[in-house]
């Protein structure tokens, strides 16, 4: 089986630019095709560099692949329109991603704690998704990363079965969903202005 850079490489014009339509990866990838769309849709937003542009529709899209999950789906199922649009990454984010993930590929493990994944099922996952993609998906600054890196997370556990890392993200989900919960919660009944003199402080005193 390739690993997931090969994947990314072998997708790649003479440019170096990530180009194609959704159908077209997904006819090629197959069954690896719902985690590599994962990883390639929650990257751009992941890296620690701003990803204008990219992190609503591939938020949105990532909802979707989260409810395909729940369904128990394991390929692509979008409107054809959808399908046949082509997306490019361009060469200088592609090669961004391709350095993080090597480093990955060396952390992640094929078929580690594979009780792990059957715990940890799809319909589960898919849950998780669809609450960070929600979040990575809103038009405010400083939302997306976090979430993005955790997806990102999800779907190379999911590509290589690695109990382990699928355990870790789900752990840095629960974290997470419970924060931005706490935050939501704080704003609507305190207001925006109390929840940023309250970071202000937390900041101030550490």
């Amino acid at each position: 089986m390739k690993t997931l850079s090969e994947h990314i490489r072998g997708l790649c014009n003479e440019k170096g630019e990530l180009s194609a339509t959704l159908s077209k990866l997904n006819d090629r990838l197959k069954e690896q095709s719902l985690g590599i769309f994962i990883i390639l849709l929650a990257f751009p937003s992941a890296l620690p560099v701003p990803a204008a542009g990219y992190s609503t529709p591939f938020g949105i899209v990532l909802m979707w692949i989260g409810f395909l999950f729940i369904r128990g789906k394991r390929q692509l199922q979008l409107p054809k329109k959808w399908l046949d649009k082509r997306f490019k990454l361009p060469a200088k984010m592609v090669s961004a991603i391709l350095k993080y993930v090597v480093i990955f590929e060396k952390v992640v493990h094929p078929n580690r704690a594979a009780k792990l994944c059957r715990i940890l099922n799809y319909r589960w996952v898919g849950v998780n998704i669809v609450l960070l993609a929600f979040i990575m998906a809103l038009p405010i600054p400083l939302t997306n990363t976090i979430p993005a890196g955790v997806i990102l997370w999800f779907g190379l556990g999911l590509l290589e079965n690695d109990g382990l890392v699928l355990l870790a993200a789900q752990v840095c989900s629960a974290v997470l969903i419970a924060l931005y919960a706490t935050a939501a919660f704080w704003v609507a009944t305190f207001g925006l202005e109390s929840l940023q003199r309250l970071l202000r402080a937390v900041h101030l005193m550490s």
